[in-house]
């Protein structure tokens, strides 16, 4: 269990970083920093299981900030059919 900071991408539309710690960007990658334009703070969130996600659960969307340092989220239209 995690708070996580959550980026809405300025460039690409539904594209959304999730990271452990506030405005520090540093385990980013420059490639996807420059496709993902300037973060915009979007919320900040408890990863304790009990919020759905449209991509990943709470316990994958943590795994990955801990081995990468953040997990991108890249929404197609299909996502949001029910």
């Amino acid at each position: 269990m995690m708070w996580c900071y959550i980026y809405r991408s300025t460039k690409k539309e539904n594209c959304y970083l999730y990271m452990d710690k506030e405005n520090d960007f540093s385990a980013i990658p420059e490639k996807i920093m420059s496709l993902f334009g300037t973060p915009v703070f979007t919320m900040k969130v408890l990863l304790d299981g009990k919020r759905r996600f449209v991509v990943g659960s709470s316990d994958e969307i943590e795994e990955k900030i801990k081995t990468d340092g953040f997990f991108l989220q890249m929404l197609k239209e299909d996502d949001f059919k029910v």
